[in-house]
């Protein structure tokens, strides 16, 4: 079951973070950025809507490979040959494709940019859901500038989520203040001046807010270059696995 990412080896950027391995980054339709890990197995999110993110309540999940043994050993620190869920780990973080496109609007994960005094995005992956609460933020660096922050919005008041929940099997949740996905999306307002300011995700300042997996255990929340992701913004156009994770501000 190599293919499927089923192991006890340490998930890393070489092996992909253990996310099944048919899966391409480079379509937002068989993305491995909407699936995850609960104690079903592996699971993919296919969403209703453009919004692939927690933002979206239109969406229904498939279960791609069921694994037997996940709700065994779902804590922290489990053994190195243990069966079950470790924390909720970061896998990926790039700019959502500011045009929505499927496959992705430029060739190699580049976009044609995002306008000023734009709402943009930031997406931060996990390998399993979590729940994140509305404030979390992550830092987004100008080439010209000061920093900006971008902020975990929250689902639509009043709209109803349903999640398997580890332990509990399926529950909904109604006005939850946050996202309750394994991918979160961070909002940001690009700066009404300022046409070809390149802006970059910082990754040294990591995640700062409240966000546990779904075990009630704290996600990691510590970021690094080796999750950038070629989804919109990252890479330069025509060449997949190119550059930092970085989006131009145009006209």
């Amino acid at each position: 079951m190599a293919l499927w990412g089923i192991s006890t080896t340490t998930e890393t950027q070489a092996n992909n973070y253990a996310l099944p391995k048919n899966l391409l980054e480079t379509d937002r339709n068989t993305t491995p950025w909407n699936c995850f890990a609960d104690e079903r197995g592996w699971v993919y999110r296919r969403y209703g809507t453009s919004e692939n993110s927690g933002l979206s309540t239109n969406y229904y999940d498939e279960v791609l490979v069921p694994v037997a043994g996940l709700n065994t050993g779902g804590t922290a620190g489990h053994g190195a040959n243990e069966t079950g869920l470790g924390q909720a780990t970061p896998v990926a973080v790039f700019f959502e494709d500011p045009n929505k496109a499927s496959p992705i609007s430029v060739g190699g994960g580049g976009t044609t940019g995002i306008s000023t005094a734009a709402i943009g995005f930031v997406h931060l992956v996990w390998n399993e859901p979590v729940f994140c609460s509305a404030g979390a933020t992550v830092l987004i660096k100008q080439s010209t500038g000061a920093n900006i922050v971008a902020t975990a919005r929250s689902f639509t008041s009043g709209s109803t989520v349903t999640a398997f929940v580890n332990g509990s099997n399926f529950v909904q949740y109604t006005s939850y203040n946050g996202q309750i996905s394994n991918r979160v999306a961070f909002a940001f307002t690009t700066p009404s001046t300022g046409i070809s300011t390149v802006l970059s995700i910082i990754t040294t300042s990591g995640v700062v807010g409240t966000i546990t997996d779904f075990s009630n255990v704290a996600a990691i929340k510590t970021l690094s270059t080796d999750l950038f992701r070629n989804v919109g913004g990252a890479g330069t156009t025509g060449s997949i696995g190119i550059g930092a994770s970085t989006l131009t501000i145009k006209a």
